[in-house]
């Protein structure tokens, strides 16, 4: 009896133990095995429970083991708990995200630059709470802020059909139409303008080429001239040249001296002209007042008359004397 009754007991005790090991099992609980504490820092949760796996790179390698709301109410911190000797990210931060379709979540330990965009807290690299790590993290959108963002979204969609019906009526269809046409018109027009640059353009390409061409034949020339120019520095010739011009140069100077006397002398000739100038006008204001026999014979009419008288009967003695030259001229021989 009491055999059988000590054989219950052990099972009774063997059964409490089983359910205890099995229930510690299933909450993920690791016999034997060294865990270390870190604390993540984020806005919300989302779906994410106690319980829930630590993952990294996919592996599970934790879970959460409490969530607490801080005390200034802007910030959710976690505690996670995760298996020593797994070297975490250089800059390492937690994504809050669904594990699977069937409403699991899961804290995932990535590197910052996986997911920049995130809004994560800003929490220092290395800050250390009470010896324990802290760092930041980011909880995704759950189904249930997806379906109202999606509402939202559609309401905003319905308002901007309603607004386009409303603004896009046979009018503005019209409108669009012509706007079509002259942008189409626009279109022809820039592509002739086009055509006439490009014409333009080839006629400019051509004038410059020769233009081109013409600047080369001047170099050319150019250059023949200095190298002729080069040989008779070679030649010695411009010694000869320079030599020459200093010659002329000389004579230059002597022809200028020579002027200069000539211009002394054509000084005095003329200060002489101007001197018997003088007189003559002296002697025309005399004869102009009747002094002397010119003065009197050009201002006393009766003298002109008797001079004139005495010239025509000269003139009829010269016409006898023709006429009958011997009444004046006897000629005897014998």
């Amino acid at each position: 009896m009491h055999g059988r009754e000590l054989t219950v007991g052990i099972a009774i005790i063997l059964a409490l133990l089983g359910a205890a090991v099995g229930t510690l099992w299933l909450k993920g609980a690791r016999f034997g095995e060294t865990v270390s504490p870190i604390d993540v820092l984020v806005s919300e949760v989302g779906q994410l429970t106690e319980g829930n796996a630590v993952t990294l790179r996919g592996v599970t390698i934790g879970e959460v083991v409490a969530i607490q709301v801080e005390p200034s109410g802007d910030a959710v911190r976690l505690h996670l708990e995760v298996e020593e000797g797994h070297g975490l990210p250089r800059d390492p931060v937690v994504v809050i995200s669904p594990e699977s379709l069937f409403g699991d979540w899961q804290a995932e330990i990535v590197n910052r630059d996986r997911y920049p965009r995130f809004d994560y807290l800003d929490v220092a690299i290395g800050r250390m709470d009470a010896g324990v790590p802290v760092i930041a993290g980011y909880a995704l959108p759950d189904i249930t802020r997806l379906t109202a963002t999606a509402e939202a979204v559609s309401e905003n969609l319905a308002t901007l059909t309603d607004r386009v019906d409303r603004a896009f009526n046979e009018e503005t269809a019209q409108n669009l139409r012509l706007a079509i046409g002259n942008i189409q018109q626009v279109s022809e027009d820039i592509k002739n303008l086009i055509q006439q640059q490009a014409t333009a353009f080839g006629e400019v390409s051509g004038q410059v080429q020769e233009a081109a061409a013409e600047i080369n034949e001047a170099a050319q020339v150019a250059r023949s001239t200095l190298e002729s120019t080069d040989r008779i520095l070679a030649s010695g010739h411009v010694d000869t040249v320079l030599a020459n011009l200093s010659n002329a140069s000389r004579n230059f100077d002597d022809i200028t001296g020579g002027l200069s006397r000539t211009t002394r002398g054509l000084d005095s000739t003329l200060a002489r002209a101007d001197s018997m100038f003088t007189r003559v006008n002296r002697l025309a204001g005399r004869v102009e007042g009747g002094e002397g026999s010119l003065g009197r014979l050009l201002t006393d009419t009766t003298l002109a008359t008797r001079a004139e008288d005495v010239l025509d009967e000269l003139d009829a003695l010269l016409q006898d004397v023709r006429e009958n030259p011997s009444r004046y001229v006897r000629l005897s021989i014998f």
